[in-house]
């Protein structure tokens, strides 16, 4: 993207593809751990069963919302500025062009937790799965997956872990969160979380449904900078802040979680804005469903330890302060070459190459290697 300079007195920012990728990074690995892959409907269709694949002839509509089209000048929803890779040999190709080395497919499709039938949503994961697996996965092991659920009915998400779950092609499980359903963190996502630890399979948490549809919030904005830029930040603490609070990590301690699109700088405050609330009135803990099945009174770590130990945050988006004082603080307070992951968002508007991971002189040679590729084989078990 170029600099936003959306002044009166400026040319509208605009686009851009970056070209060329920085030298630089031909001389690394490059794992992307976010990059949108999207199959044809019409094919997907001829993995659904019937009544599903004669009724739903295309993606089904998830709401009135608001277009990108109006902040980026670009007709579409933004969701395929840069191209659509819709094969394996469409994926490849843009593996090529962007000098990655291996990538970790996330569904394309807009905001599938929030199709009106629960059913849909496991219809369409299984028939996106069975495509992956059939005609994507083997044509290279540079493509990896992550397995579409439905986590709107937990059981049925956990009966997909286990139905496709020993595929070595797929090392994570993906969902969204947002505003239209609860917290992903909650007990009742427990069959989810249990299925994919006996598979040594991540979990990835994604902005999904950050606007909420039918309510004050979603009708009181006005702007794709407050629908994505801003509200999707409070949906993650909020999303993270469940998973902690609630015993998910006491239950299952060697869980990894995976937040991807949900920003990173707001690490430090919540690090101490949860422990300092948790120590002051930890009472509550208690009444917690996983600690009333496990008769525990508290928790077993500080919030902050099970932040910086149980989750890793895709890069992107990554917005750099110009201060490199600045940029060097928060670098240091989120131990940042630690916990992230390189994501470049493909194909969307949001488009982030590894460039900034190379033009900032404050990033060391072992911080670049590590997010590039060394931190996603270490985090991953099933990448290899």
């Amino acid at each position: 993207m170029s600099e936003v300079t959306a002044r009166g007195d400026r040319e509208p920012a605009v686009v851009v593809q970056p070209d060329p990728i920085h030298e630089a990074a031909q001389r690394y690995e490059i794992i992307d751990t976010d990059v949108h892959f999207l199959p044809d409907w019409d094919v997907l269709r001829g993995y659904m069963p019937e009544p599903f694949r004669s009724k739903l002839t295309r993606y089904p509509l998830v709401g009135a919302d608001f277009s990108p089209q109006y902040s980026t000048g670009i007709m579409g929803t933004g969701q395929d500025v840069m191209g659509t890779a819709r094969t394996a040999q469409d994926m490849l190709n843009a593996m090529d062009t962007l000098n990655t080395d291996t990538v970790m497919l996330v569904p394309g499709f807009q905001r599938p937790q929030s199709l009106y039938h629960k059913s849909w949503v496991s219809v369409l994961a299984s028939a996106y799965n069975d495509y992956l697996a059939d005609k994507v996965l083997p044509a290279t092991d540079r493509i990896k997956a992550e397995i579409m659920i439905n986590h709107r009915d937990p059981a049925a998400g956990a009966a997909e872990i286990k139905r496709i779950g020993d595929h070595p092609g797929f090392i994570s499980v993906y969902t969204e969160y947002g505003g239209n359903y609860e917290p992903v963190g909650t007990a009742d996502h427990d069959p989810i979380f249990e299925a994919a630890t006996e598979r040594d399979l991540a979990v990835t948490i994604h902005a999904g449904c950050f606007w909420q549809q039918m309510t004050p919030i979603h009708q009181g904005t006005r702007t794709w900078t407050e629908l994505l830029g801003i509200s999707s930040i409070s949906f993650t603490m909020a999303s993270v802040g469940a998973m902690i609070m609630q015993g998910l990590f006491d239950k299952f301690p060697d869980l990894h979680i995976t937040v991807k699109e949900g920003g990173f700088w707001w690490l430090p405050e919540f690090a101490l804005r949860s422990d300092e609330f948790y120590l002051s009135h930890p009472g509550d803990v208690s009444l917690v469903e996983r600690k009333i099945e496990a008769g525990e009174e508290f928790l077993n770590k500080l919030p902050s330890e099970y932040l910086f130990e149980n989750f890793r945050f895709s890069s992107q988006p990554m917005c750099l302060p110009k201060n490199p004082k600045h940029f060097k603080m928060l670098w240091e307070l989120c131990k940042s070459e630690d916990m992230l992951l390189y994501s470049s968002d493909w194909p969307h508007a949001t488009f982030d190459p590894p460039n900034w991971i190379f033009e900032n002189a404050l990033i060391t040679e072992e911080a670049r290697v590590k997010i590039l590729s060394s931190n996603s084989r270490a985090w991953f078990p099933r990448l290899g």
